[in-house]
């Protein structure tokens, strides 16, 4: 069948309208694209024009606050020079002290880890902990604030720690029927001794008023370590002389004192036995 001319013109003409609206079309879609691009990318512009200028501010406070920061810093330094010039010394000799507390304290917890019997054993050395801390409390330093709460501190530390030193060390025996202190003094596990019969009898006073009558049931204490309030005598000892001893008084005429505190086991003052065991009066 033959198509006439004149369809095929027709034809034509609308695929060539058809395209050209196709293409019409792409353009109008292309330019709306665009100008929403160009609507986002303005607003995008003005959010990072006022973020700059958000930082800008923020950068203006913080350079404000460091400025203040470093008045306040300065005040505080001249007043920190004011105290250690009325305390005499630097900030070198504050931290010095401080570490002073330290070291003190550090030696108060070691001690504390130690049994009751091994503290009597280093008394000595508690007494030192004692003494250095008083010699530091004595300092201007030690006016502080912060120097005062460490110090009690350390007080509080160390008298717990005294408490659980024993005055003295010793074991107990429980008399029993047909002894007596000579006998009791000779047993190995006491003293092995008889002669030291006469330590039973004095560090027991409290129990013992006559040394030939001791009875069954009564429980005497062993010394086996005197505290620092006690003396022993030794052989050539006497009260004076006692008294002269550095660790006693360090005087020989308060030997009286002594006198006076042992009475009751001593009935002549010009006659004192080894082995008995004195009370050092500290009044």
């Amino acid at each position: 069948m033959k198509v006439p001319k004149g369809f095929a013109v027709i034809v034509m003409i609308l695929a060539a309208v058809i395209v050209l609206a196709s293409l019409s079309l792409a353009q109008e879609k292309r330019k709306i694209k665009l100008s929403d691009y160009r609507i986002q990318l303005a607003e995008w512009q003005q959010r990072e024009a006022e973020a700059k200028t958000q930082i800008a501010q923020l950068q203006k406070d913080i350079d404000s606050l460091k400025t203040e920061i470093a008045k306040v810093e300065g005040q505080i330094q001249e007043q920190w020079a004011g105290t250690y010039a009325m305390l005499g010394t630097e900030e070198t000799g504050v931290n010095e002290f401080a570490g002073c507390l330290t070291d003190l304290e550090n030696q108060v917890e070691g001690l504390n880890a130690l049994s009751p019997e091994e503290l009597f054993d280093r008394r000595a050395e508690i007494d030192s902990i004692e003494q250095k801390l008083n010699e530091v409390k004595a300092t201007k330093i030690a006016l502080l604030s912060e120097m005062q709460d460490r110090i009690a501190t350390i007080e509080g530390k160390l008298t717990t720690l005294k408490a659980r030193m024993p005055e003295a060390v010793y074991d107990t025996y429980t008399v029993v029927k047909g002894d007596y202190l000579w006998k009791i003094s000779k047993k190995p596990d006491i003293y092995n001794d008889p002669l030291q019969w006469m330590k039973i009898y004095t560090y027991n006073r409290d129990q013992i008023k006559n040394p030939d009558l001791i009875y069954p049931e009564q429980v005497f204490k062993i010394v086996r370590k005197l505290g620092p309030n006690e003396y022993m005598v030794v052989k050539g000892d006497f009260l004076r002389k006692i008294a002269e001893n550095p660790e006693v008084f360090g005087d020989p005429t308060k030997w009286t004192k002594l006198y006076e505190a042992n009475k009751q086991v001593i009935t002549d003052k010009n006659l004192i036995y080894p082995y008995q065991i004195l009370v050092i009066p500290r009044d």
